[in-house]
């Protein structure tokens, strides 16, 4: 079974902030499937340190607010702050080519994936301060995408925790 939530601007400020029509849906896996705040995407800040975690939760809620604009990304901002992550890979269970996107906040990159009817899967956040990612954060957001996709399509399907 797979679990996942939807993270909201709510999550990291005002309660009473109300999702915008439209928007793209920015979702994390969980590790429970009673738990929304076993969001992987929550547990991966947590893990951070200091000036780390800040940026990271900043980013995060930029993001948010980018989601809420119902426009991809990167027509949103410039090149450097959303690009593509890594060279597209062909995956087993589309049987084609999915690409894995960037987003740059200071020291933090969020990797995400468009899934389809306008759902963003939060891959992989990281702190990174050399100019490629490594072979292991590669092939942590491509088994992400992976999952996410092969879930989607079994009979048990995705499980959403509200």
């Amino acid at each position: 079974m797979y679990f996942l939530t939807e993270i909201k601007v709510s999550d990291f400020s005002d309660a009473g902030a109300v999702a915008a029509q439209g928007r793209f849906k920015v979702v994390s896996p969980c590790a429970d499937a009673k738990r929304r705040d076993s969001a992987k995407v929550f547990e991966a800040v947590k893990g951070l340190q200091g000036n780390d975690q800040r940026q990271a939760l900043l980013g995060l809620k930029m993001l948010l607010k980018l989601a809420q604009l119902g426009k991809p990304f990167n027509q949103l901002v410039d090149k450097k702050t959303v690009h593509e992550a890594f060279d597209s890979f062909y995956c087993d269970v589309t049987k084609k080519n999915e690409t894995v996107w960037r987003y740059r906040h200071g020291d933090i990159r969020i990797l995400f994936y468009y899934a389809a009817d306008k759902v963003v899967l939060l891959t992989h956040t990281l702190p990174k301060r050399t100019d490629k990612l490594s072979a292991k954060d590669i092939n942590q957001a491509k088994q992400a995408v992976v999952d996410f996709l092969t879930a989607s399509r079994t009979a048990a399907g995705l499980q959403w925790i509200e």
